[in-house]
């Protein structure tokens, strides 16, 4: 989450993305100030009532052993072998404040949220967590959303220099805000004979620059984030023919760099190579991982799923899907230990997970997550649940606050640059 917010308004800071929210102007200039008013919000001195926060921790603690939490006082309700936590997110006075309750409505004013958490005993005896956020973010619909993607990758087709001005010009506050941990760090576009484009966009973290206004944030950052290292990659689906496994879009993570690879032509994506055509909706995602935790370093390699791109008139966005296990990169201390319940998420119906804009039935428009996993409890899984749970501890108190601040003190610079575009 950290890394979307930071990376993509320095990547996409651009008059015409802006102006993709709507036909008028005035009106796309409030949707793009709500959308940036519901992240600010979100992180105003983010609070949480006594229940809420010790559910949380717990949750974090025996995420990977939910037998633990069975028969814990943490759940809002509690229905046959079903046990679900339900929270509502609103600001209240200059405060975000999160709290736990048995029944929380449909989100309907911009920064309001409903978070839900459920455990299922599954018949094998293996357990399934199910997630579920919704932020309301105003005005913008999901057709709106999509048109601002394609203005996004349109803005790309121009000369370096002419991005570069564009993102300082129309947002130079927000662009100052963002810069105290992350610039623009290399631009390349390459006109190509057929119209279509090529770019390569690198943004760099510059976590030592934030040191003394947030030095907890920074010692996180640089802990836990500059060693990781990942790939991602939309390829073609594995099939006989000329286009089987064309790459069509990759961002590369390394060494608190981020690299984002595509071509496109007005607005649309192309693959890297071959003839100009029609990216199909459903594709393969391909993930390599590696993330470190103390002396320890966990990793994935070629994990593969089904990326479905959304396009209704109520929702746009991702459907991923992953049912293939992937090949893990594990720390000589797990070699004695028994891997087989790592394939555990990805039998069955595999792990699925949904970002996407969706518009509700009141009116208000929502950031939709939606996450399954499913769980073989087992002490490499156990072990693997402790490495998670102190990142989530280290990251508990005060990083979070100060990321939340800095995050919020960039938002904020947001809402100043939309607010008075001409």
């Amino acid at each position: 989450m950290l890394l979307l917010l930071v990376t993509v308004p320095l990547v996409t800071s651009c008059r015409a993305a802006v102006d993709a929210y709507h036909p008028d102007a005035a009106a796309a200039r409030d949707a793009a100030s709500q959308l940036a008013s519901s992240v600010q919000f979100r992180f105003d001195t983010p609070t949480r009532d006594a229940r809420y926060e010790h559910a949380r921790m717990r949750l974090a603690r025996y995420a990977l052993a939910p037998s633990k939490l069975v028969d814990d006082t943490i759940w809002s309700v509690v229905r046959g072998s079903e046990r679900q936590l339900i929270a509502r997110g609103q600001r209240v006075g200059t405060d975000y404040r999160l709290a736990a309750a048995p029944h929380v409505a449909p989100p309907s004013r911009v920064g309001e949220s409903r978070h839900f958490v459920s455990l299922d005993t599954l018949p094998d005896g293996d357990w399934r967590w199910t997630t579920q956020v919704d932020h309301a973010i105003g005005s913008a619909t999901p057709d709106a959303i999509r048109a601002v993607f394609v203005a996004l990758l349109h803005s790309a087709e121009r000369p370096a220099a002419q991005i570069r001005a564009d993102y300082r010009a129309t947002l130079p506050r927000t662009t100052t805000a963002f810069g105290r941990l992350a610039t623009l760090d290399s631009v390349r576009t390459v006109p190509l004979a057929d119209g279509s484009t090529a770019a390569t966009i690198g943004v760099r973290l510059h976590p030592e620059r934030i040191a003394t206004a947030f030095p907890d944030f920074s010692r996180y950052l640089r802990k836990y984030v500059s060693p990781a290292t990942f790939r991602v990659a939309l390829r073609d689906r594995a099939a006989v023919g000329a286009h089987a496994n064309d790459t069509w879009f990759v961002i590369d993570g390394a060494d608190d760099v981020f690299v984002l690879r595509f071509r496109s032509r007005n607005g649309q994506l192309q693959p890297f190579d071959g003839p100009l055509r029609d990216m199909p909706d459903t594709v393969t995602l391909h993930v390599d991982a590696s993330v470190k935790f103390g002396p320890f370093t966990v990793g994935v390699e070629s994990m593969r799923g089904t990326f479905v791109f959304v396009r209704t008139a109520t929702e746009t966005g991702w459907d991923m899907h992953f049912d293939t296990q992937p090949e893990w990169d594990l720390p000589p201390i797990a070699g004695r230990m028994v891997r087989g319940p790592l394939s555990r998420p990805f039998e069955g119906s595999g792990v699925r997970a949904r970002l996407s804009v969706l518009r509700l039935a009141n009116g208000q428009s929502v950031i939709h997550r939606r996450t399954v996993l499913d769980v073989h409890e087992s002490t490499l899984v156990r072990w693997l649940g402790n490495l998670g749970f102190t990142a989530m501890d280290d990251f508990a108190g005060r990083v979070e606050l100060e990321e939340a601040r800095f995050l919020a003190e960039a938002m904020r610079a947001m809402r100043q640059d939309v607010s008075t575009l001409p």
